[in-house]
Formats: C-alpha cells, sequence, structure tokens
C-alpha cells in the first residue's frame, strides 16, 4: 500500500534524489517562480499579523516518489546513494532547491541542522546538472552550453531580482520554508510553514514508475484529493499490524462499493447538479469536497489538507482515539454515515424526486443531511415540502411568461414532470434526472408563432422538408415523386366511385396533393419569399392553425420541455409536426419529459377532438393540470 503524508521542506534535509531520463529537463520560468514567491510572501503576512491557526501551512502539490538505491559518480569515484527516484515533482523540487540557494547565507545562519538535499539528473549524463544546480550562485557559470542550465539559470537570476525589490525578507521567506515544531505528545508539526505532499509508491507491482509518470504528465492531470486521501487512510501504518490486512481489504471494498454506487448515473444525477463547479472522475470525492466544504475558490488540495487536520486534530485525544486505526475509523465512519443517507434518498422514490429537484436548484445538501439525520421520516419529508415551496414562493402560474427571467418556467416545469412522474405509487417510475442533467433543455412553444413568419432561407428549407417529411415520411426526391404519383392514382381510383364517402376523400385528397406538390416545388428553385408566405399560409389553414388563436402564446399554458436538439430541429413547425417527431423519438428512446408527451398526446385534453390542433381549450385545460398537480406547493 502507498504511503502518504505532509512533509515540510525541513524534513526533506539530506536526502538524496534521482530524476530518472523519461523525464524532460527542468523547464520553470521566472514568472511561475516569481508567482510561487508571492505566494510564500503572502503567507509571511499572514503569520505576522497572526492571521493564521496553530499547525496552518501553505501546501504545494505532490511528490510523487519511490525508494531507489543507485551508484553516483562523484570526482571519479563510484559510491552507493540511498534516496527516492522522483516520478513526479522534479520542477518543484528543483525551483525550492534553486530558492534555497539564494537564501545560503539567512539558511546557514538561522537552520544550521539544515543540510540542502541532493538531486542527481540522470538526463544527458555528459552535463553535470547536479554540479551546476550545486554552484549555480556562482555567477561565473557558463548556462549556454545546456538548455537545462539556461532555464535553471534563468529561474535563479528571476528569484535574485524577487529578492532585491523585497525589504529584508530573507530571513521570513527562509523562516517559513525551513521553519518545524513537533508536538512531543502528538508527534505533529506545528510550525506556521511551507510543506509538499509527500506520496510514497511502496507497492512495487503497482504500475511502474513510467506508467506513473505517464499518467501525471502526459495530459497533465494531476493526483486527485481521492487518491491522496485514499493513500492517507489506507495506509499500512494505520492499523494494528495482525489486523492491518484484513481491515485495510474491508475499508478498500466499501470504497469500491461507493465509489461504483456513484458511478451509476442514474444515482449520481440525482445528486450532481448541473451548475455544480467541479467535474469528477472519481465520484467519491464529490463526497469528501462536500464533508469539507471545497469552493470553487478553495485552493486544490483544500479537501486533502482538510482530512489530514482531521487525523492531527485527533490525536490530540489520547483516551478516546489512543492510536491511528481507531482515528481512521471515526473518519471512515463519517464518509460512510453521508454515502448511506444519500442511498436511504435514492430508494425512497417520494425523497428520490423531491431531494432531486432542491439540488438541481441550488439547495445545501450538508444542511439536507443535517436535516435528514436529525428528524424522523414523516417530519423530513414535509420539512422537504415546504423546501420546496420556500423555491417557488412568489410565483403565480398565470404570470409566467416564456421571456422568464427568473428561470421559473422552467423550474415549474420542471416540477411538474417529477410530480406527475411521482402520481402513480403503484408504479415504479422515477423522472430520470441523469437524461434531463446531461441533454440541454429549451422551452418549447406548443402551438408554433405563425405570426411570426419565417424569414431565413436556411430555417425556411428546414421547414420545407419537415413538411415533406410528414406527409410522405421522408423529403428525398424519389420518396416524395413515388408519393405523389401514389395520390394521383388514389384521386383516379376514388373518382370512379359515386359514394359520397368516395367525393370526401377525393376532396381530402386533392388538398393533400395540393400541399405536397406546392411545398416541393418551392424546394426546386431559389426560395421565393412571397410564394414561400403563401404556401405557408395554405399549410396553416390545411391544419387548421389559422381558425382558433391562442391569446397568448408565450404563457405557460403553450409552453412545456424539450430538449434543445429536436426543438431547434422544428424550425417553426406546426402541432401535428411536432406530435409525429415526439411521437417518433418516443418510439427510438429518446428521452421525452412524461408531461411533455403527454401534452402532444392530449392527455389533459378533456374537451378536445381534433388531435392534430393545439385550442385555446387545450391550454387552458393544461394550465388547469398543472395548478392541480402543484397546488400543494404554489400559493398562485
Amino acid at each position: 500500500m502507498n504511503n502518504i503524508e505532509l512533509k515540510s521542506i525541513r524534513s526533506l534535509s539530506g536526502m538524496n534524489f534521482f530524476i530518472p531520463d523519461y523525464q524532460r529537463g527542468y523547464r520553470w520560468s521566472s514568472e511561475q517562480v516569481e508567482q510561487m514567491l508571492d505566494d510564500f510572501k503572502e503567507f509571511c503576512k499572514r503569520i505576522d499579523k497572526k492571521d493564521v491557526e496553530r499547525g496552518e501551512f501553505y501546501c504545494l502539490q505532490p511528490i510523487v516518489v519511490k525508494p531507489k538505491t543507485w551508484e553516483n559518480i562523484v570526482n571519479g569515484k563510484t559510491r552507493i546513494l540511498k534516496g527516492y527516484e522522483v516520478i513526479d515533482g522534479q520542477q518543484r523540487l528543483t525551483t525550492l532547491y534553486i530558492i534555497l540557494k539564494k537564501l545560503e547565507d539567512a539558511r546557514r545562519f538561522m537552520f544550521k541542522k539544515f543540510s540542502l538535499y541532493t538531486i542527481n539528473y540522470e538526463t544527458r549524463l555528459e552535463y553535470n546538472s547536479q554540479a551546476f544546480l550545486e554552484s549555480i550562485n556562482d555567477s561565473n557559470q557558463d548556462a549556454n552550453e545546456f538548455i537545462d542550465f539556461y532555464y535553471m539559470k534563468n529561474v535563479y537570476q528571476a528569484v535574485e531580482r524577487w529578492f532585491d525589490k523585497q525589504d529584508d525578507i530573507d530571513a521570513n521567506i527562509c523562516q517559513v520554508l525551513l521553519n518545524q515544531s513537533m508536538d512531543e505528545t502528538t508527534n505533529v508539526d506545528i510550525a506556521n510553514n511551507v510543506r509538499v505532499i509527500w506520496y510514497e509508491v511502496l507497492d512495487q507491482e503497482s504500475a511502474s514508475s513510467i506508467d506513473i509518470f505517464t499518467r501525471l504528465n502526459i495530459g497533465k492531470i494531476p493526483l486527485t484529493n481521492a487518491e491522496l486521501i485514499k493513500a492517507l487512510l489506507l495506509r499500512k501504518g494505520n492499523f494494528a499490524e495482525k489486523e492491518s490486512t484484513m481491515r485495510q481489504l474491508q475499508i478498500a471494498a466499501e470504497w469500491n462499493h461507493i465509489e461504483q454506487t456513484l458511478q451509476d448515473d442514474s444515482f449520481w444525477y440525482f445528486l450532481y447538479r448541473t451548475d455544480h463547479p467541479f467535474t469528477y472522475e472519481n465520484r467519491i470525492e464529490f463526497i469528501f469536497d462536500l464533508m469539507k466544504d471545497r469552493n470553487k475558490d478553495s485552493e486544490f488540495y483544500h479537501t486533502f489538507n482538510e482530512f489530514n487536520k482531521d487525523l492531527e486534530l485527533l490525536q490530540t485525544d489520547h483516551n478516546t482515539y489512543y492510536n491511528d486505526q481507531l482515528r481512521i475509523d471515526h473518519i471512515w465512519s463519517g464518509v460512510k454515515k453521508v454515502f448511506q443517507t444519500f442511498e436511504e434518498w435514492f430508494e425512497d422514490r417520494q425523497l428520490y424526486h423531491y431531494i432531486g429537484f432542491l439540488i438541481e436548484y441550488g439547495m445545501d445538501i450538508k444542511a439536507l443531511i443535517e436535516a435528514s439525520l436529525s428528524k424522523d421520516k414523516s417530519v423530513f419529508l414535509d420539512y422537504i415540502k415546504t423546501l420546496i415551496k420556500e423555491k417557488l414562493k412568489g410565483v403565480n402560474l398565470e404570470d409566467l411568461s416564456f421571456n422568464d427571467s427568473k428561470g421559473n418556467i422552467k423550474k415549474v416545469l420542471l416540477l411538474f414532470n417529477i410530480l406527475t412522474a411521482l402520481k402513480d405509487k403503484k408504479s415504479d417510475m422515477r423522472f430520470p434526472f441523469n437524461k434531463y442533467k446531461t441533454e440541454k433543455w429549451d422551452i418549447e412553444h406548443i402551438c408554433s408563432q405563425t405570426d411570426k413568419t419565417i424569414s431565413d432561407d436556411k430555417q425556411r428549407l428546414v421547414w420545407i422538408n419537415d413538411m415533406l417529411d410528414y406527409f410522405v415520411g421522408d423529403n428525398d426526391d424519389d420518396s416524395v415523386l413515388c408519393y405523389i404519383e401514389v395520390l394521383k392514382e388514389q384521386i383516379a381510383t376514388e373518382m370512379e366511385s359515386e359514394g359520397i364517402q368516395s367525393k370526401d376523400k377525393v376532396v381530402s385528397l386533392k388538398n393533400a396533393l395540393r400541399m405536397v406538390t406546392s411545398v416541393y416545388q418551392l424546394r426546386q428553385e431559389k426560395i421565393n419569399a412571397t410564394e414561400f408566405d403563401e404556401v405557408f399560409n395554405n399549410i396553416q389553414k390545411y391544419f387548421g392553425e389559422d381558425k382558433e388563436k391562442i391569446a397568448d402564446k408565450d404563457s405557460i399554458s403553450n409552453l412545456t420541455l424539450l430538449d434543445q436538439e429536436t426543438n431547434r430541429s422544428y424550425g417553426n413547425a406546426f402541432f401535428p409536426i411536432k406530435r409525429k417527431r415526439i411521437i417518433a423519438n418516443d418510439k427510438l428512446g429518446v428521452f421525452i419529459p412524461i408531461a411533455t408527451k403527454n401534452v402532444f398526446l392530449k392527455y389533459y385534453s378533456q374537451r378536445s377532438t381534433n388531435l392534430m390542433h393545439w385550442q385555446e381549450s387545450d391550454a387552458a385545460e393544461y394550465l388547469e393540470s398543472m395548478k392541480v398537480m402543484l397546488n400543494d406547493f404554489i400559493d398562485g
């Protein structure tokens, strides 16, 4: 099992580091080292102002190492060195070395027992990077013979310029870099200093050094907080020797169960907001971040540092937590309690829907967890309903308009869909938050805005193809021409009959032929605006959308939720076109929100007999259905 800890720079005293040849050379810029020094300076200011807690530190990103023994030749003599192969962190280690060389006088005066670590570079052995680095403060050095020397010297000169601009800050920076004060009782460093996350690869059967280096550097994927916390909790030294393997395996198995459950999108997206500031490869890290209040302004390893602080704090309670295993068990039980709460919510159909809605609209999950743990189920459910009502406070359905700037329409429509899914208590139907959150959604007009003409040729062509697809079932030339011939044959056959039904059918077939022919002709030549508008109006009359106007097409009674791709493919389509597309997509397994599907199937319409036309009465009954469904949550 790999080892992880926070190490002060002081604790690196006298260590030997080996940089293998699979790594590129040193390449830090003057801007990067100046930023590092600025950060150290700001931390020093906080220390001077006593604006830091006992043991608070400035944390550098991980140094990933592996124990190594190697031969080192100095002045023709070979000696065996024991130390560490640096898998990741060469740039930081070298830069710290350069800064400590600049502070050599202050360092030797203030920290006499500190011995600067060595760095042996395997790359380009004909150039002795180690020797160059050890004498980098010699102004006579030639940095032009090797590119690594150039960058090392450039950074050293940048460090010199930075210190020249400061007022006697050498001692402060030296102090914050090399200070260390170990508490005699807990053996915890209580100094305010700079530390590195020390990640030591001990498992020789795990990935090779090159594999680890590739993972960390090709694509610049840093170690995650979750990976560091796992190493922190599962390091072998945390457990009593006889029980170490069994307890480690148990926690590792529980860890994997949590991660696998969170990798199930139906579980994950019930908890994960669409506007969450972080994405997670290891989704268990979401729980860790939640427990430690990480936000977009937190430093990258905030969560790991906070868990490490927890372990150190528990070390001060010798009576309750008298060994590392008890401390690990306490922290891990906290993680499991959060996850088990999530599981309980997910498995309860009502809580799943109500909490899923609240989380999507910014509810503090920690506050929900605390309430869930402190209230019995019925009280907690009432509490949840109250929170939903607060989210919709001041909303009046009849006042909601398409141009809603507060996002209330989408909120109301989402809740309406959720409550619709929840309505049938005998069904196990669940609103799929994963599908809702992984697709982009639009607010769609049910009855198209036909009073708004189509003036763009590209949109006109989309409309033409939509019409042909509706009538013919396809819009390619061969299919359309074949369909026209079939219509003509059907008309000829029906005209030979003398029945009244045949006469009516002839009228219907002729109307269809006229519509298809006129639309198809539009596509055969450059689209003429006047001709297009005439055909558009004729089609509008054919579908009856000219007979009864929806009083307010932007009101919520004429709006529904639809995925962005489907919605934007409609252009200015009429109701039957949309209806046909909804049914086709539903057959293909495309997620259609249940209330949207109900709208186009006229589920809410009690008086309508025309399935091909959205009328004022349909809109009124749709609105009434929303009012009834949302009655417990919306006053207006």
